[in-house]
C-alpha cells in the first residue's frame, strides 16, 4: 500500500503545480504580463498543454486513487483474516490444554506444538503486512503499528516457550522411572500440570488482548466483518467440541472421493 500512496502524493503535488501553471497562463492571456504570443510559440498553445496534462493527470489520479481503495479494501480483509486466525489458534491451544487437565488424561509431545507453528505463522503474516493509509489519523494503523512495535516479538517469545510444556512432559516421565512407575505422563504429572495451567494462563491473557484490538478493527470498519457474532461462532464450537475416540474412528466407513 505505501507504493501507491506514495504515487498519490506525488501525482497531487504534481498536479497542484500544473493547476497553478494553468492559472498562471490564463493570467498572461487576459493580461499580458509576459509576451508569449511570437511566430512560434502563443499563450492558446502553451494554455491547450497545460490544460491537457491537466486532464491526463487528473484521469491517471482518479484511477490511482480507485486501484488504492481496492487495495486497501483488500488489504483489510488479509489483516482480518490473520488477526482472527491467530484469536482461533490460542483458542484451540487453551480449549486442548483445558480438555486434557478436566480429563486427568494421558498427554501428548504434539499436544501445543503444531497449534502454536500455525500461531506463529498467522503473527509473522500480521508483521509482514505493508498497510500504510492516506489519512494519518486512521486508527486502523494504530493498531498495527502498536502490534508490530510492541506485541508481535511477544506473541513469538510466548509460543516458543509453550516448548516447555513437552520439557515437563520428559521431566514427569524421569520421576515416574525413578519410582519405578510405568505408563504414560497424564495431566496430573507435576511439571506436565503447571505447565498446561501457565500454557492456559498466557492463552487467557493473549486472547484478552486479541479481541481488544479485533473489535477496534471491525468497529473502525463499521463492523464489515461482524467480529462479535464470529468470536462467539469459535467460541461455542471450542466449548462443545468433543474429540473422537480411537474405537469409533475404526468404526467409522471409509470416505472414498
Amino acid at each position: 500500500m505505501s507504493t501507491s500512496v506514495n504515487t498519490i502524493k506525488w501525482l497531487l503535488g504534481v498536479l497542484l503545480g500544473v493547476i497553478i501553471l494553468t492559472y498562471l497562463i490564463s493570467l498572461n492571456m487576459e493580461n499580458h504580463f509576459v509576451v508569449a504570443n511570437t511566430k512560434w510559440l502563443s499563450n492558446d498553445f502553451l494554455f491547450a498543454i497545460a490544460a491537457g496534462a491537466l486532464a491526463s493527470l487528473l484521469i491517471v489520479l482518479v484511477c490511482e486513487v480507485i486501484r488504492y481503495r481496492q487495495l486497501k479494501f483488500a488489504t483489510e480483509a488479509v489483516l482480518f483474516s490473520n488477526l482472527g486466525n491467530l484469536y482461533g489458534q490460542f483458542l484451540i491451544i487453551r480449549s486442548s490444554c483445558k480438555r486434557v487437565l478436566n480429563n486427568h488424561a494421558l498427554v501428548a509431545d504434539n499436544l501445543i506444538q503444531p497449534i502454536s507453528n500455525s500461531a506463529a505463522m498467522f503473527a509473522d503474516s500480521i508483521n509482514n503486512i505493508d498497510y500504510t493509509p492516506l489519512c494519518n489519523k486512521n486508527k486502523i494503523n494504530e493498531i498495527i503499528a502498536q502490534f508490530k512495535s510492541e506485541k508481535h516479538q511477544v506473541l513469538k517469545s510466548v509460543l516458543t516457550s509453550f516448548i516447555y510444556y513437552q520439557i515437563a512432559i520428559h521431566e514427569d516421565k524421569i520421576i515416574m522411572e525413578k519410582q519405578g512407575i510405568h505408563g504414560g505422563v497424564t495431566s496430573d504429572g507435576p511439571n506436565v500440570n503447571q505447565a498446561l495451567n501457565k500454557v492456559i494462563n498466557q492463552s487467557t491473557t493473549i486472547l484478552t488482548y486479541l479481541d481488544q484490538i479485533i473489535s477496534q478493527f471491525d468497529s473502525e470498519l463499521d463492523n464489515r466483518y461482524n467480529w462479535l457474532n464470529v468470536k462467539q461462532s469459535m467460541n461455542t464450537f471450542q466449548e462443545n467440541f468433543i474429540e473422537q475416540r480411537l474405537e469409533d474412528y475404526l468404526k467409522d466407513d471409509v470416505i472414498v472421493f
